[in-house]
């Protein structure tokens, strides 16, 4: 394999990875957001979810040259 086709692969890979990320954070947040935890808790899982958000979001905009 040349080296196109394995930065090829390893962009849709990101992307596919990005998307997957972010549709799990804005489910979480989305899950937080319409029930009632326990505060503390709330908070560190709205955390994770904002983390997961962000990190999707990068890789999305990434390219890999």
């Amino acid at each position: 394999m040349n080296d196109q086709n394995i930065d090829t692969r390893l962009n849709f890979i990101t992307k596919i990875i990005g998307i997957v990320f972010l549709i799990i954070g804005l489910f979480m947040e989305f899950m937080i957001a319409t029930t009632s935890l326990y505060p503390p808790l709330a908070g560190m899982f709205q955390i994770l979810a904002i983390i997961m958000i962000v990190v999707g979001a990068v890789s999305l905009i990434a390219k890999i040259s």
